[in-house]
């Protein structure tokens, strides 16, 4: 395994290892949202020395960092992912409460974020984050499609195609932000080829791949543009 794949491997484990702490993290901010001890002043407002008081706060650094380093992996899904992450984490804290005995559905509770954002039955509360992640899994779904049209991840692992450098030339609006080109590149056998494509507007403007069939190189209906995150390597 080369310097590249020490890399990638690094941060797999630091993206696990981050994501344990995430969900941990919103875990706690629910689990223990009735035991924390608050003291208020008139003066300086509210406070309190426990660690459930900075839960959400830890909560959302972490997602911050999560979002960095996962987002060479996770792509346009990273976050929604991290939505749905933390939102089902909170919604188990509050499950793990009510198995232990330390809340009811019917209990009203404040629950903190950066600032108070309520004070509501645990049921409402469960509503809500069951909402949250419904809505976080939707935006990860919708990422993680466009990120897989664009790197045409899929067709880039499939037996029979290769990647080479390509250069795109025209531009004919087809629809919306999407639009006919041409894609020039050159083949595993030094064969230059300039085939139809369509492809988003944003490929006009980044380094680009072309993905195509070993056997057919010259098919459009067999080509794809992709847009990787990385500057593209040498033909493979």
């Amino acid at each position: 395994m080369g310097r590249k794949g020490y890399g990638v491997v690094l941060r797999g484990l630091a993206c696990a290892l981050l994501a344990w702490q995430v969900w941990l993290v919103w875990h706690l901010s629910t689990y223990d949202a009735t035991s924390a001890g608050w003291s208020c002043y008139d003066d300086v407002g509210c406070g309190s020395d426990q660690l459930v008081a900075l839960a959400p706060e830890l909560g959302i650094g972490a997602d911050v960092l999560l979002g960095f380093l996962a987002a060479r992996f996770l792509h346009r899904a990273t976050v929604g992912a991290l939505i749905a992450l933390s939102a089902l984490a909170a919604a188990v804290g509050w499950y793990d409460a009510l198995a232990d005995g330390r809340v009811a559905y019917d209990t009203v509770t404040d629950y903190m974020l950066l600032a108070p954002v309520g004070r509501h039955s645990v049921a409402a509360w469960l509503t809500f984050l069951w909402s949250v992640a419904a809505v976080g899994g939707l935006l990860a779904v919708w990422g993680a499609a466009v990120s897989l049209r664009r790197t045409a991840a899929l067709r880039r692992v499939r037996a029979g195609f290769a990647t080479a450098e390509a250069r795109l030339e025209g531009w004919r609006p087809v629809r919306g932000r999407r639009g006919e080109v041409t894609v020039v590149f050159h083949d595993r056998r030094g064969a230059r080829h300039a085939v139809p494509v369509v492809v988003d507007r944003v490929a006009l403007d980044r380094p680009v791949l072309a993905v195509y069939d070993t056997e057919r190189p010259a098919d459009p209906e067999r080509t794809r543009v992709a847009v990787p995150r990385q500057r593209p390597l040498r033909s493979s």
